[in-house]
């Protein structure tokens, strides 16, 4: 008959438990735990989640060392059921992760009890759900427009003096599927390092004059004026900013697109350049309808939205153009892979000014 006391473990328990813990190279944090749910022993990797060493959590109890019910329940199923057990807990103080636990009965009493780090794992999940969800909502309200106006198209008292106003808001909401597919190409392409950056000294007077004649048709049938605003050549001649020309460019016009779309009509969009600090900062300013403060820490997040008015705005011929949220982000990777940086400030209903930094091309 086992005569031990309630609660004990055996020495070879303990000798198995030392055996794990040589062979563990931090991942998972170990504990010997007996059938009172008191912690006997624990492995060095403890400490960071309850700032006590290990010899400071024996004989507490998990609530007292830890303080997690989700760790206490699962340990008290085996102690119940005598079978294995698993669960997931919020551990660490006030910079909690997540853990998986997985608790194991040892013959004779007691248990291991296992604490795997699933955080990222959890935050990955988390990213694909919202990925998922963000993607299916941008997609269904074009594809209910398209579908609405086929079906208006099809019906038999169609107006006709009204089907080139139907074929060109099918066409519209085209344009932002194909956009909005290939934003989520480039964004994953550039995300997942793909993409070969090919820096070379470039003009900054050349970049924004490329920008400036390709935004010009949309900012003229917006009535938006666009000026270059270049520095003074006394002090800037020669200079050369460190950059891929294609993508720092689709960048800057990403931000010239944006500073277009929600300015007034009669407004202007300015586009500038100057040295700060061994960098090439490139600004696109406006004085549009500007992003509230409590927007601007996100603005640069994918699917990140101010709200879906400024996302859906109307243009001059009434159709809608869309955004998905992903001009910024593509924003904010191009100058990433630049070893740059960006920045934005913005007063509502004053204006914007955006900013792309990059490297200085160092002088030969």
């Amino acid at each position: 008959m086992d005569r031990r006391p309630a609660g004990a473990t055996s020495s070879l328990a303990e000798a198995a438990f030392e055996a794990l813990l040589g062979r563990s190279s931090g991942d998972p944090v170990l504990l010997l735990v007996d059938d009172r749910l008191h912690v006997l022993r624990a492995g060095p990797q403890a400490e960071r989640l309850t700032d006590r060493a290990p010899e400071q959590l024996r004989g507490l109890s998990l609530i007292a060392a830890f303080g997690s019910a989700p760790l206490d329940a699962v340990a008290r199923s085996v102690v119940l059921t005598g079978e294995p057990a698993t669960g997931e807990a919020q551990l660490g103080g006030p910079a909690q992760r997540t853990f998986q636990v997985d608790a194991v009965p040892i013959p004779g009493g007691g248990m291991v009890v296992a604490l795997h780090d699933i955080t990222n794992l959890r935050r990955i999940e988390r990213v694909r759900r919202d990925f998922v969800a963000n993607i299916s909502h941008e997609l269904r309200t074009p594809i209910t427009s398209i579908k609405l106006l086929a079906e208006t198209l099809q019906a038999a008292h169609a107006d006709e003096e009204a089907l080139p106003d139907f074929a060109n808001q099918i066409a519209s909401e085209v344009d932002h599927l194909a956009q909005l597919v290939d934003e989520l190409l480039d964004l994953a392409t550039i995300e997942s390092g793909q993409v070969h950056m090919a820096i070379e000294p470039v003009d900054p007077n050349e970049v924004l004059a490329s920008v400036a004649e390709r935004i010009g048709p949309v900012a003229e049938r917006r009535r938006i004026g666009v000026q270059l605003q270049p520095p003074d050549p006394a002090t800037t001649s020669g200079l050369r900013a460190a950059a891929d020309p294609g993508r720092l460019g689709q960048a800057l016009l990403n931000l010239a697109h944006n500073a277009v779309k929600f300015s007034h009509p009669g407004g202007e969009v300015r586009l500038s350049w100057q040295p700060v600090e061994g960098r090439v900062r490139f600004i696109v300013a406006d004085d549009g309808i500007g992003i509230s403060q409590a927007h601007l820490s996100r603005i640069f997040e994918r699917f990140y939205k101010v709200d879906r008015s400024r996302a859906r705005a109307e243009n001059d011929d009434g159709l809608v153009t869309g955004s998905a949220g992903l001009g910024l982000a593509i924003v904010r990777h191009v100058a990433d892979a630049h070893g740059g940086s960006t920045g934005v400030e913005s007063v509502e209903g004053i204006g914007s000014t955006f900013w792309i930094d990059v490297p200085e091309a160092t002088q030969p």
